[in-house]
């Protein structure tokens, strides 16, 4: 059995713009994982936490800026 906080293979993690600051939040999940004041910081701890998934970066107003495959082990 899977533990509660590991990243499935194919689950998704975004970079998601927040009133707060810049929210990395794991696919299908509600709550961010973490809120970051900037972008970059976002994303660099979106990777950290990304573990062998996709990162999908998001604009300040939703839509996709980019998107980050996993590299392939």
């Amino acid at each position: 059995m899977a533990e509660s906080n590991s990243t499935p293979k194919n689950q998704r993690i975004h970079v998601v713009s927040r009133k707060d600051g810049w929210a990395v939040k794991k696919e299908g999940n509600t709550k961010a994982s973490k809120v970051f004041q900037g972008k970059n910081a976002a994303v660099e701890g979106a990777k950290k936490l990304s573990k062998g998934c996709d990162v999908i970066v998001h604009k300040k107003g939703g839509s996709i800026q980019r998107w980050e495959k996993a590299k392939e082990a």
